[in-house]
């Protein structure tokens, strides 16, 4: 393709000059004679690249002049100028104020108006693009300002002042740009992401009273009055097409929702393409104030400090399935903006790097493309020779977006198919021929693309998010998903329901990409978590119950991929522990304070956990803290152990401490003049407490028979019974006491002893070897001492009495814990715990 197909020079020149010739004709004027030499070229190569610009000022030929003016010419255009302007559109149509019908017509004409000055510099190359694309946001801001200054007045007239009975104040709205207009990088033809808001329930005042109409329904009219007129058309065109999708619900939320339902919602239920659009978020019109509050509050989820670790293979994702289902793989070539090595690759490669990094580093917190570009390098996150190309490529594709736009403004982002059409572009962005500009366009899109990739993940790892989206969307299970299934479940599990259940919360629930995302992420611990449980399936389905209480699906999602030690241990309790399953059910803020690493891997003494619970100083509600307490603490030590932090006799010793802790600190608080003791029995004496463990105690008292002592044992009954709470805190088993359910609560030392030598059975006597003092004062400590030693180990035990023992032993295994097969018994089967305990404890008592 050679340089004979372009138009000369001179036959640009000869184009402007027969334009202008058409202008003078139709607007005679002395000011036609003041104009550049210069004026031919610029105003040929207007003419020569858009049609619609050459009608324009064929139609409105002062435009020409005016176009011309230095000030036009040469300075940039901000608010006060647009208004300076804007008042010489008015006054020549005659506008006197909003209610003027021809108000908007004219609000269209001067937005064309500016839109061809802007044209004019950027063509001409009087300016870098970078004015050009603020310039053009500049307008749609004002003319959004416009509308919606229209828009309040007009429902304002009929329904009065929206009022915030909560504050009583005005009420608040605000418009916030995302997109192109939110990074003040619009191009020609470009929609205006918009959402709206707005703060203060109440209804509208008028003259002082309360009309019935109320501010939900009022924002909702002006709303949908400011979207229409941004979109209605007329023969000067529109003034910018008003795009709502992407506010909270998408099409199916409110057109202005309130400040609280738009936190809540991304705070819930916000997704990740949904923090790539706020990253460019900005107040545009109405209470600017609000609009920056409600960015403060979402700091968090637009610039999360522990990005999600799906969020690259996320971004990759959104972006392939653009290019195959709105784009389409055929037009991927000549689409500059969507298609590969685009404009929106290199948007994704500051925005991506954005959301992993600017939690932690505030100056890449910008809603601007090329600032985020050199902030990146700053902080030694992109190659300055990387970022210096991308940027230079970012303006050369935006170049020609607005050549493609400008011909009609056209929303299109594709190359002309005609030769003839992309010679116009070529030749408008100074090349010599169109193979070198088609060259240069494929080299720069190359290396854009090569950028891109290297930061993405591999085609392989999207390619598993689309496995895993086709199961949960289309109900298709590609061969490698079958593989995954029957690894992790077995052949014949149904898995469908329950995978959906898990990723969805419910199957009522809407499927989000987010959390499909994340799910591939949890993935790749499902290798090595799911082979060390017993029941997978069924504990997946409990993890996914959990995760109802927790929080949104999304949130719980990520909070098992962004911490898989999390989900690790959430799997391994609820697979081994109904009871632990259902404590966290029912309290899943345990969950967030055992986890802490510093709370987790602590090491309590007794003085520690005396401390923790003597803070609680209420008269009312011991047992419901108490139990929350304990079961916090129980937990923790689970966990501990799962994780390696505790061995299973660090286990026993832990949850015997913990009793004792509790013991004595019911004690301190119902027995202050001393008179009990207490001692702990069975696995709770020998510090081998278990979870679930009834613990068995035995009082001793100063005063045999007192109605004192037996009062103080009741009130700690009472409140470790914890009827007021879920379940109980501790079963209390007393029936180990001299003379079991006949005997008194509490025993005298005295009477003790006098049952122990004369009473008791040979099983009784063994019991002892456990018995140790958990609290008391120290009289009856060295009493009970005294007691247990002589009882024990004063005299050998003698044959006779050793058989007595082993019948009891063989008498135990037949009657309790009745298993078949006979092995399951472990505990007080043959060979089982007690055979240990009994061989153990005979040859002591031996």
């Amino acid at each position: 393709m050679d340089s004979l197909s372009f138009e000369t020079p001179e036959e640009i020149i000869r184009l402007g000059e027969q334009v202008l010739t058409d202008c003078r004709e139709s607007l005679p004027d002395d000011r036609w004679e003041a104009l550049s030499k210069n004026t031919p070229l610029r105003i040929g190569r207007l003419a020569h690249l858009s049609p619609l610009y050459r009608r324009l000022v064929e139609q409105y030929p002062e435009y020409l002049i005016w176009l011309e003016h230095r000030e036009n010419r040469k300075e940039d255009f901000r608010f006060k100028a647009l208004r300076d302007e804007w008042e010489t559109v008015k006054e020549d149509n005659r506008i006197s104020n909003q209610t003027d019908n021809n108000f908007l017509t004219s609000l269209r004409q001067f937005r064309r108006k500016i839109s061809l000055r802007i044209a004019y510099r950027d063509i001409n190359e009087i300016v870098h693009p970078k004015i050009s694309v603020e310039e053009l946001s500049r307008l749609a801001e004002f003319c959004l300002n416009e509308c919606y200054l229209l828009a309040t007045s007009q429902w304002t007239m009929r329904y009065g002042e929206p009022w915030d009975e909560a504050l009583n104040q005005p009420s608040r709205f605000c418009a916030l740009a995302l997109g192109k207009l939110g990074g003040c990088e619009l191009n020609f033809s470009s929609d205006i992401d918009l959402i709206y808001l707005y703060e203060g329930e109440g209804h509208c005042r008028k003259d002082g009273k309360e009309k019935s109409f109320p501010n939900a329904e009022y924002f909702a009219k002006v709303a949908e009055s400011i979207t229409a007129f941004l979109n209605k058309k007329d023969e000067n065109g529109f003034l910018f097409r008003a795009d709502l999708r992407l506010r909270p619900g998408g099409s199916h939320g409110p057109l202005a929702p309130t400040y609280a339902a738009v936190e809540n919602y991304y705070a819930a239920a916000g997704q990740t393409w949904e923090r790539l659009a706020l990253l460019k978020a900005r107040p545009v019109a109405g209470d600017i104030s609000l609009g920056d509050e409600l960015l403060e509050n979402l700091q968090s989820f637009r610039y999360p400090r522990h990005p999600p670790a799906s969020l690259v293979a996320e971004v990759a994702s959104m972006k392939n399935r653009t290019e195959r289902e709105v784009i389409g793989l055929d037009a991927l070539e000549r689409n500059v903006k969507s298609g590969f090595g685009g404009i929106r690759e290199i948007e994704f490669i500051v925005q991506t790097l954005q959301l992993l990094h600017a939690g932690r580093f505030p100056f890449l917190q910008t809603h601007s493309t090329i600032e985020g570009l050199h902030q990146l390098v700053k902080y030694e996150l992109l190659d300055k020779e990387d970022a210096n190309f991308l940027e230079n490529t970012y303006w050369f594709l935006r170049r020609i977006e607005h050549c493609i736009q400008m011909k009609e403004e056209q929303q299109s982002h594709e190359l002309p198919v005609d030769n003839k059409q992309r010679e116009i572009i070529a030749q408008t962005l100074n090349y010599q021929n169109l193979t070198l500009f088609d060259e240069d366009l494929k080299t720069q899109r190359e290396r854009v693309r090569t950028t891109y990739s290297n930061l993405f993940e591999s085609e392989d790892e999207v390619s598993e998010f689309d496995q895993w989206w086709a199961f949960f969307a289309e109900d298709f299970s590609s061969p490698s998903i079958e593989e995954h299934m029957t690894l992790w479940f077995g052949d014949n599990a149904d898995t469908s329901t329950p995978l959906q259940t898990f990723i969805r919360g419910s199957l009522n629930h809407p499927l989000k990409q987010e959390q499909v995302h994340r799910f591939v992420a949890l993935t790749k611990s499902f290798d090595t978590i799911l082979p060390l449980l017993a029941n997978p399936l069924t504990t997946l389905q409990k993890i996914s119950s959990f995760g109802e209480y927790y929080g949104s699906r999304t949130e719980f999602l990520s909070a098992c991929t962004m911490n898989p030690e999390f989900f690790r241990v959430l799997a391994l309790l609820f697979d081994r522990s109904l009871f632990i399953y259902q404590t966290l059910c029912q309290h899943p803020e345990i969950m967030e304070e055992v986890l802490r690493p510093e709370i987790l891997r602590k090491k309590k003494d007794l003085p520690t956990i005396l401390k923790e619970l003597d803070a609680y100083t209420e008269k009312e509600g011991l047992s419901k803290w108490l139990w929350l307490y304990i079961r916090a603490e129980q937990i923790r030590i689970a966990i501990g152990h799962l994780i390696g932090v505790l061995s299973i006799e660090d286990v026993e010793s832990n949850l015997s401490l913990l009793a004792d802790a509790v013991i004595t600190d019911l004690l301190l608080r119902f027995d202050s003049e001393e008179s009990l003791a207490v001692i702990a029995l069975g696995k709770y004496g020998g510090n081998e407490l278990t979870f679930g463990s009834d613990l068995d105690i035995l009082f001793l008292t100063t005063s045999d028979g007192s109605l004192h002592a037996n009062r103080k044992i009741q009130k700690i009954q009472q409140t470790l019974a914890a009827k007021n709470t879920d379940g109980s805190i501790y079963e209390i088993d007393l029936r180990l006491r001299p003379h079991g359910d006949a005997g008194p609560l509490a025993t005298t030392p005295q009477a003790a002893q006098k049952y122990y030598e004369s009473s008791a059975q040979g099983w009784e006597r063994q019991m002892l070897t456990r018995a140790r003092v958990i609290t008391g004062p120290q009289t009856l400590t060295f009493k009970w001492n005294s007691l247990q030693t002589d009882l024990l180990y004063s005299t050998p035990l003698s044959p006779s009495q050793g058989a007595e023992l082993w019948k009891m032993r063989l008498r135990i295994e037949k009657e309790r814990d009745i298993a078949s097969p006979a092995q399951r018994a472990f505990k007080t089967g043959a060979g089982g715990i007690i055979d240990f305990e009994f061989l153990v404890q005979i040859l002591q008592l031996t």
